[in-house]
């Protein structure tokens, strides 16, 4: 995706606002890795730091790196815990919720990923952390699939549902692209991807 593309799909609203006006981080850079040796804080733990968080984002204050780093910690790991390993090949269907200062910066993301090797969950999640970057957002929750045979069904389900959610305005979602969603609750979009499942037929792998 090109930068300028992600740029137009970012902003939503009446006022006439870029990317570029929403607030920008501090002089170090944000974490590209979970919680390491450089931004680990002992007496952070990850739940705390997601409210920490909030209270910074609230208040129009940037946060400190080692809260961004615990959040995200704390995001891959509710990924683990509820899709398993996350280098299992297999079809995988996964929402994302990135938090921006700047509420309307704020979107879910609704993608799958297919069958092709080990490491293609971590790489296409972390290529979205890399995009939200523009918008100034945070991996703030995540849910994934159970590895599948396939998850395409379930995944067509899923947006077109949320998509005919933000066309005739049964809920407060507005739709940036295929897969992007802004106005929903994460826990709204995880209910919505589990109620499409009773539907797909799939088929789960064994663990």
């Amino acid at each position: 995706m090109r930068k300028e593309d992600l740029y137009t799909e970012q902003y939503f609203g009446d006022e006439q606002q870029s990317v570029a006006d929403a607030p920008q981080w501090e002089q170090q850079a944000l974490p590209t890795t979970r919680l390491n040796a450089q931004y680990r804080n002992p007496y952070l733990d990850s739940m705390t730091a997601k409210v920490l968080l909030g209270d910074y984002f609230n208040a129009g204050r940037l946060p400190p790196a080692e809260v961004v780093a615990a959040v995200r910690h704390q995001s891959w790991r509710d990924l683990e815990y509820k899709g398993g390993s996350l280098g299992v090949v297999g079809d995988r269907l996964y929402v994302l919720f990135f938090r921006s200062m700047y509420s309307k910066l704020s979107y879910v993301k609704a993608g799958r990923t297919e069958k092709k090797h080990k490491a293609q969950v971590q790489k296409r999640i972390r290529t979205h952390e890399s995009e939200a970057k523009i918008a100034q957002a945070v991996l703030f929750d995540a849910w994934i699939l159970r590895p599948c045979v396939s998850a395409v069904a379930w995944g067509n389900g899923v947006k077109a549902h949320l998509s005919a959610a933000a066309e005739e305005d049964i809920v407060p979602v507005e739709q940036v692209k295929a897969e992007y969603f802004r106005g929903i609750a994460f826990g709204t979009a995880v209910r919505v991807a589990r109620m499409q499942g009773d539907c797909s037929g799939v088929v789960f792998l064994a663990p």
